[in-house]
């Protein structure tokens, strides 16, 4: 596993779940923590407009490929195939196999309430030691609530990019612990919102599936028409605009 670029983007070369499970294990054990950033076809194409966007990428402790964007960059760029790696699911998986201990931050306050109860139903050897909602104004009761329970894990749950840059913010006060971005799983496990069936994500298609739920989101993905075309640009001309 080596990280390596997408139009400049740096992402990891993932071709397998135990990669990872075997890279963050390694940062627990030596109290390493930091943040994660998924990298998809949007985010890439952002990295090379938006300064904000590319420090907080590239201060990441692991950049992570999220979706087809990602995955068709390596095989053009690099000739490597890729996973699309759930993330926020392989950190459950962890920390439930190893007995981790876990804070759950983001979404309303019924929804993380609701989904950290099934969290302990569904992964019954979690430590669960915090939890907290998305909704506040400044973090001074929130970092009272990390300092105290001193988690190994944080999924947080506020939606990208605001999830990675208070992560980021986070991660200076709290360097031991990882800080897993995680979209909306929080209101998945609360039951509130439904996973693509299997057949879209394993082809890929998963975002054919959340256009059809959510029509609204034509425009953002017209975002991977243009993607595909500053791929192969960069692919011949080297040009990153």
């Amino acid at each position: 596993m080596k990280q390596k670029h997408i139009i400049s983007c740096p992402c990891y070369n993932i071709a397998s779940k135990q990669e990872v499970e075997d890279f963050l294990l390694e940062k627990i054990k030596n109290k390493q923590g930091g943040y994660t950033a998924a990298i998809n076809a949007l985010k890439i194409v952002k990295y090379n407009q938006d300064l904000e966007t590319k420090k907080v990428i590239d201060e990441a402790l692991i950049q992570t490929p999220d979706g087809f964007g990602a995955q068709l960059a390596f095989k053009v760029l690099h000739k490597e195939s890729v996973i699309k790696l759930d993330l926020p699911g392989l950190a459950l998986d962890v920390a439930n196999k190893h007995k981790l201990r876990m804070f759950f931050l983001g979404t309303s306050e019924a929804n993380n309430a609701a989904a950290v109860e099934n969290v302990n139903v569904q992964y019954p050897n979690i430590n669960i030691v915090g939890r907290n909602n998305g909704f506040f104004s400044d973090t001074f009761d929130l970092e009272k609530k990390l300092e105290e329970s001193q988690p190994q894990l944080v999924m947080i749950s506020l939606g990208s990019p605001k999830q990675e840059i208070l992560s980021a913010k986070l991660n200076k006060k709290f360097p031991q612990i990882i800080f897993v971005g995680s979209g909306g799983r929080l209101d998945i496990l609360a039951g509130k919102l439904n996973r693509a069936p299997k057949f879209y994500i394993n082809n890929n298609i998963e975002w054919l599936y959340r256009l059809a739920k959510e029509p609204k989101r034509f425009k953002s993905q017209l975002g991977l028409v243009s993607f595909v075309y500053r791929l192969y640009k960069f692919k011949y001309t080297g040009n990153t605009n």
